[in-house]
């Protein structure tokens, strides 16, 4: 002890170490919530599990035809509970726990959107049967996606029996959606997460029209592991650009997605929208005007005056500008290349 604490007075010295005391209690507090909450313990349930329907809402195409663009979003996004109080799943010391009480602590993650070419496009006989086949292609795909970093990934176009491959050559460490969960219509448009990084809280879908019938847009809320807190990501895949008159289908699809979106944000936790829109500066100026995100990539929207980035193709990454952006990269190289005929975009995402 040095001379400054000896000329303390006893009273000074206990009012120090209450204070210390009070401190390392509340710290200690969060730190047997985490733990408790990691245990599974039966008599605290995780409280994410009743937010995770097991049939989730679809718009009939009758009714896709009536109904407004914010009538399909938010009927089919109207049971998504609440979101959950994040809580660092994983404090390490009392320090980070220390930190957790002063706020949220703020996290980065790799986002990738990847059109990953259906097996069925490079079967002998498909329109691109030069490709390797999908299986083969699909274990590729795993490479470049683990090259990346990415932990959350927008998949389109993928099939059955690449979905099966893909998972194969993950070593099972990710977990999708939908999957086979909503049907063959759904699959195409699944979403995947490496589990080690993230936990879902809401999953769900909104109805689109595509090609001449109606497709579901798979929507999931995920849960950082590490920091408690949350995310939306909604995958969507739209009509594509051909001579039957498509445009009509994309411009309805791109007003529900629109509109999710809106209907999202109202949780007030970051939302990103990915996928193959199959426009190039219209899905830009689009949603960034009525849905105010932000992309990955760059470009303006702003005093009536919408400047897209440059490069673009018709696969985009968005989010809310909620977040930043960094690292952006639109992947055409030779592996990609033999992959699939779209670019891979993939970024990094800072969640403040």
């Amino acid at each position: 002890m040095n001379e400054e604490d000896d000329a303390r007075s006893p009273s000074e010295r206990l009012g120090v170490l209450a204070t210390v005391g009070g401190v390392v209690a509340i710290v200690l507090v969060v730190v047997a919530a985490n733990l408790l909450g990691r245990s599974g313990a039966a008599d605290a349930p995780a409280p994410q599990a009743a937010a995770v329907p097991s049939a989730p809402l679809s718009t009939s195409a009758a009714d896709l035809a009536t109904m407004s663009p914010q009538e399909i979003a938010s009927s089919a996004l109207d049971e998504r509970g609440e979101v959950a109080q994040s809580l660092p799943s994983g404090a390490k010391s009392l320090a980070n726990a220390a930190e957790a009480l002063a706020g949220d602590q703020p996290f980065d993650f790799v986002l990738t959107s990847f059109n990953i070419l259906g097996s069925q496009h490079s079967a002998p006989g498909g329109a691109s049967s030069e490709y390797a086949p999908g299986r083969i292609r699909t274990e590729w795909a795993a490479g470049l996606v683990g090259a990346y970093g990415s932990s959350v990934v927008g998949l389109q176009e993928i099939q059955r029996d690449q979905l099966d491959a893909l998972d194969r050559a993950l070593g099972g460490t990710w977990d999708f959606w939908p999957g086979a969960a909503l049907g063959g219509t759904g699959l195409p448009q699944s979403l995947m997460w490496s589990s080690a990084v993230w936990t879902p809280t809401f999953t769900g879908s909104i109805t689109v029209p595509f090609v001449g019938k109606t497709r579901p847009q798979p929507v999931v809320r995920l849960q950082h592991n590490e920091t408690g807190r949350e995310i939306y990501v909604l995958n969507i895949h739209n009509s594509p650009r051909d001579a039957q008159g498509r445009e009509p289908e994309r411009d309805k699809a791109m007003a529900i997605e629109a509109e999710a979106v809106n209907e999202l944000k109202k949780d007030g936790i970051p939302v990103f929208l990915v996928g193959d829109f199959n426009e190039h500066d219209e899905a830009f100026c689009y949603f960034t005007s009525r849905a105010g995100m932000i992309a990955a990539n760059g470009g303006s929207n702003s005093g009536g005056s919408c400047r897209a980035p440059r490069p673009n193709r018709v696969d985009w990454i968005f989010g809310t500008p909620d977040v930043a952006f960094s690292g952006f990269r639109l992947d055409e190289g030779p592996t990609v290349r033999r992959i699939t005929d779209h670019a891979v975009l993939t970024a990094t995402v800072s969640v403040p």
